[in-house]
């Protein structure tokens, strides 16, 4: 693996489409450069992507039809973002395939659907924004009120950009693992 200026090795991607909450991307964004972690944004075209409040739009780093590299972190904001997403049926098969080469993923928000749709929910917990609790539940995970939970091995989730706070170090622990 390549070894970033801080000396990690893990290599991590941040998932996202037009619509994304700007503060769940920005925030981990600027926390993963301050440590110094490589990462790319991915996404499926190369343009400027925006998020619903218009704040700085983003290009991604890595196109999301041709990954060639294994993820040992996904990290995959909310809003309107995972139901853009969604509407490509490659993505589903992109998550499930970074999930049997190991990535571990973390949603916050609505980002958790992504997750239900590639089938990786059954029978987990799993946190997120309160509207998606039913279809999360349908799909077979239970659905938690909590700010962060840790759902298995390779699943982590945030509630909402409120709880961010939450998601962020556990990421940052994960990466220095």
């Amino acid at each position: 693996m390549i070894m970033t200026d801080g000396g990690f090795t893990k290599k991590v991607g941040i998932m996202i489409d037009d619509g994304f909450h700007d503060l769940e991307l920005w925030i981990p964004y600027y926390r993963f450069k301050e440590e110094k972690i490589n990462f790319d944004v991915m996404a499926f075209e190369d343009r400027e992507y925006k998020g619903v409040y218009g704040l700085d739009g983003v290009k991604p780093t890595q196109l999301l039809g041709s990954i060639d590299t294994k993820y040992d972190l996904v990290y995959i904001p909310g809003a309107n973002s995972p139901g853009n997403l969604i509407k490509r049926p490659e993505t589903a098969e992109i998550i499930k395939n970074m999930s049997s080469e190991g990535s571990t993923f973390a949603t916050i928000c609505h980002a958790p659907l992504l997750l239900a749709e590639a089938g990786l929910l059954d029978g987990k917990e799993i946190t997120g924004h309160p509207s998606i609790k039913g279809e999360i539940e349908s799909r077979g995970a239970k659905y938690v009120d909590l700010p962060y939970i840790r759902s298995s091995r390779n699943i982590m989730s945030g509630k909402t950009h409120f709880q961010i706070d939450h998601l962020i170090p556990e990421m940052l622990r994960f990466i220095r693992e």
